[in-house]
């Protein structure tokens, strides 16, 4: 739920900023298959150990890093329904079960838009949307206490700083740079998840 509210606040700044490049075009079908996917993963994860689930994150990270670096580049992924639909419904069903849905929709548009701002814009108006539904499905499941307001507000904190940040950054790197930071952060996010499953 953390994690989750975070990325709400970190969207807003985004979407508001970059509005006119938002990409509608190609986050509808996505969304609406994610809609159906993350409550399914939701009532997934209620069922698993911390530890279960830390695993198999780690797990699905690395999985999806590989075939970033070493697959992608190969494959050019279509504008279509169906291939619009697959990303949509694991990026819901991931999403649902470890809070992270961004990784399929990365591999999509990565393989779609080569423009850094629009990039960001379009996949942070996705992930807007669906963090909306995985919120209301996370409360429906979890109580929201005094200890998870606590750190809420020192995760925005550091969201708002860190959107700041990366958005000087962005304006004056590459869609190539985008690509390399994103697999690098998805393998030590990956490594991570496995040594708390693990240990």
């Amino acid at each position: 739920m953390i994690s989750v509210l975070t990325c709400i606040f970190l969207q807003i700044t985004i979407i508001i900023r970059y509005f006119k490049k938002i990409k509608w075009n190609l986050i509808i079908i996505p969304a609406i298959f994610s809609f159906i996917t993350s409550t399914i993963g939701v009532h997934l994860m209620v069922d698993f150990s911390a530890k279960t689930m830390s695993l198999l994150l780690g797990i699905f990270l690395w999985i999806l890093a590989i075939y970033l670096i070493k697959f992608a580049p190969k494959i050019q992924l279509s504008k279509n329904i169906f291939t619009e639909a697959c990303v949509g419904s694991l990026s819901g069903l991931s999403g649902g079960l470890f809070a992270v849905g961004g990784p399929p929709m990365v591999a999509y548009y990565d393989s779609v838009i080569d423009d850094p701002i629009t990039y960001q814009a379009t996949i942070q108006t996705y992930f807007f949307l669906t963090s909306i539904i995985l919120l209301v499905n996370d409360l429906i499941y979890t109580q929201f206490t005094n200890r998870l307001s606590l750190f809420s507000i020192c995760a925005v904190g550091g969201c708002l700083i860190g959107t700041y940040v990366g958005n000087r950054i962005l304006q004056k790197i590459s869609m190539q740079t985008v690509r390399k930071i994103a697999y690098i952060v998805m393998l030590i996010a990956g490594t991570y998840n496995l040594i708390q499953g693990i240990i």
